[in-house]
């Protein structure tokens, strides 16, 4: 049975609703205070198509991300922080063959993927990041060049890591720029290397301090990529649609879904492979 409502009491509700709606607006900055903990957990799922010689194959990949992250110090327009990778998991399927790794079995570790892994794993990187969550001073690269492998590979050609200065860290923030009210768009580009990235975002919605973004956006990626011996350079376009909840008093973010659907090609040895990917990467962030 529906529950049936007076007329007064809905009134009432309403304006309560729009008071709280209306009573928060966004400080258009992070704002975090020493010694503060966050973690960051990033699930990412990855279908990519490629059609060869008439033959069509299938790339799989599941990754899962942990990044711990503490805030050194505040200075006066910016932060030290900490990042550290504490967790990595994967499991895919490229051609018939699997391909796994979970940083938590001592098996795995001792891999050949795992010992590539291993300056970067459980390694905490300091960084210098402004008020609006732009990197001031990087994490230092690893001096390792050593290959992690092609399944690190596909998940640092996916998710951008090979050229992520943050360490991880950067995902943890979503900046609303001041002012903005319920309906307002604004849009913002970053060049990470080869890719290329356009979004728009529209505030959707605003309950006490957290606000709902929608986003849409386009990715451009020309890269080239080195696996077994072999140059391949990729071509693709994205289209980026997603949605996500954010503290409007931090700029903390505390979950967001984002899915990209590419088409492209390949070029490798002459030939030209038409390719196309669909990700979502889910992303949660929570304070410890």
């Amino acid at each position: 049975m529906r529950p049936v409502y007076s007329l007064p009491i809905v009134l009432i509700s309403l304006c309560l609703i729009t008071i709280h709606t209306n009573a928060q607006n966004s400080v258009g900055k992070i704002i975090l205070t020493k010694g503060q903990k966050i973690e960051i957990n990033n699930n990412t799922k990855s279908v990519i198509s490629q059609e060869m010689m008439g033959q069509a194959i299938q790339i799989t990949v599941d990754a899962k991300m942990v990044h711990q992250v503490e805030v050194k110090d505040k200075m006066s327009n910016s932060y030290l922080i900490t990042s550290t990778l504490t967790k990595l998991t994967t499991n895919g399927a490229a051609m018939g063959q699997e391909m796994k790794f979970d940083s938590e079995k001592k098996e795995d570790m001792e891999s050949e993927t795992g010992k590539s892994m291993k300056d970067q794993l459980n390694v905490t990187k300091e960084i210098e990041i402004s008020e609006n969550a732009k990197v001031i001073k990087a994490a230092k690269k690893s001096a390792s060049a050593v290959s992690a492998g092609q399944m690190m590979d596909m998940i640092n050609n996916m998710t951008g890591g090979n050229v992520d200065e943050s360490n991880g860290a950067g995902s943890a923030f979503e900046i609303i720029p001041a002012g903005k009210k319920i309906g307002d768009k604004w849009s913002d580009s970053t060049i990470m290397g080869d890719i290329k990235t356009y979004n728009s975002y529209t505030l959707k919605s605003v309950n006490g301090n957290i606000a709902t973004l929608e986003l849409k956006g386009k990715q451009i990626i020309n890269k080239k990529i080195e696996q077994q011996g072999m140059e391949i350079n990729v071509k693709m376009e994205a289209n980026i649609s997603g949605e996500g909840t954010v503290d409007l008093n931090t700029g903390l973010l505390e979950q967001k879904t984002i899915s990209t659907d590419g088409n492209g090609s390949a070029e490798v040895m002459g030939q030209s492979i038409p390719m196309s990917s669909k990700t979502t990467t889910i992303t949660t962030v929570k304070k410890i």
